[in-house]
């Protein structure tokens, strides 16, 4: 049944989270889900041109949401 998920290049899952990740920013009045955004759209990219597995890429989505998290943050506080 799930068959033509296995047809789906990860890297348009990537992409279309950091997407919908950023539209959903649009409508929420924090500035937190901008940075997660920018993290899956950072992993969707890498992943078109790099051959990550599924495991790796996940594993450098959770670190580089943290990693933004956190700059972002720093990063609005001083402005």
């Amino acid at each position: 049944m799930a068959e033509w998920l296995d047809t789906i290049s990860t890297h348009w899952f990537w992409l279309s989270l950091g997407l919908v990740l950023g539209a959903a920013e649009m409508a929420s009045p924090w500035r937190y889900l901008m940075w997660i955004a920018l993290a899956a759209l950072i992993v969707g990219g890498l992943d078109y041109f790099l051959p990550i597995t599924v495991a790796y890429q996940v594993a450098m989505f959770v670190t580089l949401s943290v990693i933004t998290v956190f700059t972002g943050k720093k990063f609005m506080q001083d402005k």
